[in-house]
């Protein structure tokens, strides 16, 4: 997938919103000195670019040398010329519009989630779901949901649950995400909230009808009904699996596992204008049930008994959609308690940088920076969301837990905004600070591939979308002052452009839309409206970059999953 041309323009394969930031990046693979820039409408117009510097490297990135050219552009169809001293090049033609992406691309999310939901076969075996080495004949009804990822038709709240620190939010954060970026849309975009509103909703609470079949009475959610990828239906069983397929029985699920999530969602759930098939009450009675319990017995479900940050901001979001639809009840008192321990927690484990570097958030026990492959923006979304809803309702307002959980979210953000800012950086993709098993902490763009799962490493789209959605509500915070909300709506949509083709590979991660998508499976394809995994370090050198490298399973990147499209949905519906 390596780009071979000398001079490459790279844009947005589907356009830029107007009133966006607008940027193209040109692509070197051979010595640039001089750079000249035109926008050219499709009118005629044209208006030279100012061009700062040359292209540069980018880390230990062998794709070429690369130049950020920014511009503004009206509503319209355009393309930008450039010329250097090794030759000339244009990017595509794009256009530019009012809300283009949000109004392009929701209703292809929508679409794929739709796609991706339980049904027919798998959906008539999971009605009656078994449970790994359980000979009791005990079931669940697991049907529903949506089926993981193009090569796994699994269900997971959460997988890599033994590990400490990279459980990633699956179904749960998909049916958050319906609902919270139906009102993200309602707020920024209305036109394309009023067409999209209902579907987004109805999406939501088909994850959410799943979760509360998917569940122990009177204890917690289960983590997932898994195949041990065999595609065999006999195997479909609940269990949680180990890298290898391993499979235990280690299936209720922890604040971290998706049972944080799972509550947020279901709460958020009972505040929708039409519940549905079930009564606002049972959302919320069920989320509380599982909240109350895991408030007692978190410690139980998790593989070494030690809370993570993880778990702060997973219970964090659960406690706050509580508190926003809980009666005033002692239910509700209770909740806000668990709410501001959790923003506590969090501001305790923020550790500031020395001589003035960006800091982090310690992860664990071991003092291990947080860094997340899938939802490195989860903590600062909880973060706000919180603050909202204690902000907004008088009953419970505090203005101190408010002015904390802010505070922590700001100071994130800043941190993220200096480590993107630190090195040579066009594509405005964000940087973290990891901790490869056995080493020391480093600053890098991509996860590195030695870690605590033992396998476990792939594309990043879930991640950098979830740090774009961060940093557009970062941006509209009363606290941020009017430099910094810039730049972060600059991050923000760097992240939507970098799915959309503007990266180094000239690919469009979004099926369907744009240019040279990555193939997974001439079996198990894609799905139209669906977000891949997407790129990474590189294979050999994690300080060089990668997409589809020859002669490698191509799942690490060209498999769709899940929260890829979640976030993206969050992400798209906040930034503009």
């Amino acid at each position: 997938m390596r780009l071979t041309a000398p001079l490459t323009v790279l844009a947005d394969h589907l356009g830029y919103d107007t009133g966006s930031p607008q940027a193209v990046v040109l692509a070197a693979t051979v010595p640039v000195t001089r750079v000249t820039a035109t926008l050219v409408g499709e009118d005629g117009t044209r208006v030279p670019l100012d061009v700062t510097g040359a292209p540069e490297q980018v880390d230990g990135w062998t794709t070429g040398r690369y130049l950020r050219i920014p511009f503004t552009a009206p509503a319209g169809t355009w393309q930008v010329l450039v010329g250097t001293d090794a030759g000339a090049a244009a990017s595509a033609w794009f256009t530019v519009a009012d809300e283009l992406l949000a109004s392009t691309t929701i209703s292809d999310v929508c679409a794929y989630f739709r796609a991706s939901r339980s049904s027919g076969e798998i959906d008539r075996k999971d009605r009656h779901a078994r449970f790994y080495g359980d000979d009791s004949g005990r079931e669940v009804d697991a049907s529903g949901g949506w089926l993981d990822a193009s090569g796994d038709f699994s269900k997971f709240l959460s997988h890599l649950t033994y590990t400490r620190t990279m459980s990633p939010q699956q179904i749960p954060l998909v049916a958050w995400a319906c609902f919270a970026a139906r009102d993200e849309l309602v707020r920024r975009h209305p036109v394309v909230g009023r067409a999209h509103g209902a579907r987004l909703r109805d999406e939501g609470l088909f994850g959410c009808d799943f979760l509360l079949r998917f569940r122990e009475p009177g204890g917690t959610f289960y983590t997932a009904i898994f195949d041990a990828l065999t595609k065999n239906l006999d195997e479909r069983v609940v269990n949680a699996p180990l890298q290898d397929s391993v499979r235990t029985q280690r299936w209720q699920a922890g604040f971290r596992q998706g049972g944080g999530l799972a509550v947020a969602a279901l709460a958020r759930a009972a505040a929708q204008d039409d519940p549905g098939t079930h009564a606002p009450e049972e959302y919320v009675d069920v989320a509380w049930s599982v909240f109350e319990h895991l408030e007692e017995h978190n410690l139980e479900y998790l593989f070494d008994g030690r809370e993570s940050v993880l778990d702060d901001y997973c219970a964090l979001l659960a406690a706050a959609e509580l508190v926003a639809v809980l009666p005033d009840d002692d239910r509700r008192g209770r909740a806000l308690g668990s709410l501001r321990r959790r923003v506590a927690s969090l501001d305790d484990r923020y550790v500031a940088g020395a001589d003035g570097a960006a800091g982090y958030l310690r992860a664990d026990d071991e003092g291990r920076p947080f860094f997340h492959a899938a939802e490195a923006g989860l903590p600062v979304v909880a973060l706000v969301r919180a603050a909202e809803v204690v902000a907004t309702d008088e009953r419970v307002r505090d203005d101190a837990v408010v002015g904390r959980a802010r505070a922590l979210a700001l100071r994130l953000a800043r941190d993220l905004l200096a480590r993107t800012d630190s090195v040579p950086n066009p594509f405005g993709y964000p940087r973290q600070l990891v901790q490869p098993t056995g080493g020391e902490p480093r600053e890098s763009f991509f996860f590195p591939h030695d870690n605590e799962t033992g396998y476990w490493w792939q594309g990043e789209n879930a991640g950098i979308c979830s740090s774009s959605y961060a940093a557009s509500l970062v941006a509209d915070l009363p606290e941020t002052d009017a430099t910094t909300a810039s730049r972060l709506r600059v991050l923000a949509a760097d992240q939507l452009h970098w799915v959309l083709g503007r990266n180094p590979f000239d690919s469009s991660m979004l099926q369907g839309r744009g240019r040279r998508h990555g193939a997974y499976s001439p079996v198990y394809q894609n799905l139209p409206g669906g977000i891949l995994n997407g790129i990474t370090a590189g294979f050999e050198d994690e300080s060089d970059v990668d997409f589809l490298p020859a002669g490698q399973d191509a799942w690490r990147w060209a498999e769709q999953w899940i929260p890829h499209s979640g976030w993206y949905l969050l992400a798209v519906s906040a930034a503009g």
